[in-house]
């Protein structure tokens, strides 16, 4: 990457047009990586739940087995929900220990 004393030489136009063409090429490098982690997501199948989320923690799909909501009082349903959406959750974390080395903030 070309250091300060590069530009030296070059007169106001040029030094305006290399520092924006730096600029852009450091907003396309952003730009593919936030491409990259929108495209992360998390699931957990529970067999009669499947959930899905993306990486920025929004649940972006839920399928209920039909028997489900038959088949579980309300507070077991909550308590299944609940294992889902934390399966998820370790899911995120493993995947960013592994990425980054470090816990979740």
């Amino acid at each position: 990457m070309p250091g300060p004393d590069s530009r030296a030489h070059l007169s106001d136009k040029d030094l305006v047009e290399s520092v924006l063409r730096e600029l852009n090429q450091a907003a396309e490098k952003w730009e593919a990586l936030v491409g990259q982690a929108e495209s992360v997501t998390y699931s957990v199948d529970l067999g009669d739940i499947q959930a899905v989320a993306n990486a920025d923690g929004r649940l972006v799909d839920l399928v209920l087995h039909p028997s489900v909501m038959s088949g579980y009082p309300h507070g077991e349903l909550a308590d299944r929900l609940n294992l889902a959406v934390a399966a998820l959750r370790d899911e995120a974390k493993a995947e960013n220990q592994a990425r980054y080395g470090g816990a979740l903030q």
